[in-house]
């Protein structure tokens, strides 16, 4: 799709500045924009190669340095209150090339006749649905996925291929669960009888909220006896593994490999850099962020930032990570002052052997020195 430049203003509601008329073919990033291309700055670093880039238009925001006045004479600008915002849509707007999509039950997918199954599903090969599930209007199952017995789907929701909802899971509408995720699988529990590990059976559920998207290769437990639940919003990255029992808050943010042990629970807008790990039975409160590979060993109040193993606030934990750059400088100085205390200790032995020799004395602290040495005989 070509659009002009004045298009697209009107489009993300921004003001113009330059000329108009310029037509646009795509929307790239600042280092790739062409001829043609609109790209956009979200931060200053890029200036310069904004200032270089022979992009024909470029998004911007309202306090970016070198102005939109200033670039609008070489090229076409649009300042927007958020460029990352715009070029997004700018972008959507100029490739929406998607196919219409496809809905129907594949003769090479398995639906058990108990199944519900809503209008515009599609159902691809080596899809399974198993009895009394329920799958909700316009929601996309592909290949390979697995949903278990009495799961209900709500509406809109798209799960990737080999994806497996374990029985009795439910998710609520727009959720997205993307290839290899497991849902609703045995907690990790056992009790020792007889010097034996003995399984405990995982009787509970497992619920996802609504717009929850959750990455490839995650595992979510269902819960022991009561449920497991994610909150509406919450955006859950690669390799991640939440435990049984948990109850995550709504719109949390869970980076690359977090470990959340189970009888956890967040608050709302916590947000999880990547390889945290969370200890049981632990709170995290609203707002909360976890730096990466902390190690959270107890509770954290509201709107807290930790970092470290064991987490403590970031101001100490930075404090702490200074000192440890200066351990070598410490080293050393400690082996110096080391060195300057035996030289003391050993002048001062030597003075007291003095003192205690016999027909000797020592010379004074001032006063003449005679040649040969510190000591006169009588």
């Amino acid at each position: 799709m070509v659009a002009t430049v004045e298009q697209l203003a009107a489009l993300v509601r921004g003001r113009l500045v330059g000329d108009g008329r310029v037509a646009i073919r795509a929307a790239r990033p600042v280092a790739e924009a062409g001829p043609g291309d609109i790209t956009f700055i979200e931060n200053e670093r890029f200036t310069k190669l904004l200032r270089s880039s022979p992009a024909s238009a470029a998004i911007v925001g309202p306090h970016f340095r070198v102005g939109a006045s200033e670039l609008g004479q070489r090229l076409a600008v649009i300042e927007v209150d958020d460029p990352m915002a715009a070029f997004l849509a700018v972008r959507s707007h100029l490739h929406d090339t998607q196919r219409p999509r496809w809905s129907g039950i594949h003769p090479q997918a398995w639906v058990a006749p108990t199944a519900r199954i809503g209008q515009d599903v599609a159902v691809y090969p080596f899809a399974f649905v198993g009895d009394e599930a329920v799958i909700g209007d316009g929601s996309s199952l592909h290949a390979g996925a697995v949903i278990g017995a009495g799961c209900v789907l709500g509406r809109e929701c798209t799960i990737h291929p080999n994806a497996v909802l374990y029985p009795n899971v439910t998710l609520g509408d727009r959720v997205e669960v993307h290839a290899g995720s497991v849902l609703g699988g045995d907690g990790f529990g056992y009790r020792q009888t007889h010097g034996r590990h003995v399984k405990i059976p995982h009787t509970g559920r497992l619920e996802i909220g609504n717009d929850v998207e959750i990455g490839s290769n995650c595992t979510i437990d269902r819960a022991t006896f009561e449920t497991t639940r994610i909150g509406e919003g919450t955006k859950i990255d690669n390799l991640v593994m939440i435990g049984h029992n948990n109850q995550i808050g709504r719109h949390n943010l869970l980076c690359g490999q977090v470990g959340i042990a189970g009888s956890c629970q967040t608050g709302d807008h916590v947000i999880m850099a990547g390889q945290a790990g969370i200890k049981d039975n632990t709170r995290i409160g609203a707002g909360v962020i976890v730096g990466a590979q902390a190690g959270v060993h107890r509770h954290v109040p509201d709107g807290q930032h930790v970092l470290g193993s064991p987490a403590i606030p970031v101001r100490e934990q930075r404090r702490l990570f200074q000192m440890i750059a200066r351990l070598p400088e410490m080293h050393r100085q400690l082996r110096e002052l080391a060195a300057q205390v035996a030289a003391l200790t050993d002048a001062m032995t030597l003075r007291s052997d003095a003192q205690s020799l016999p027909g000797l004395r020592p010379i004074p602290e001032s006063g003449p020195t005679e040649p040969g040495g510190d000591l006169v005989e009588d």
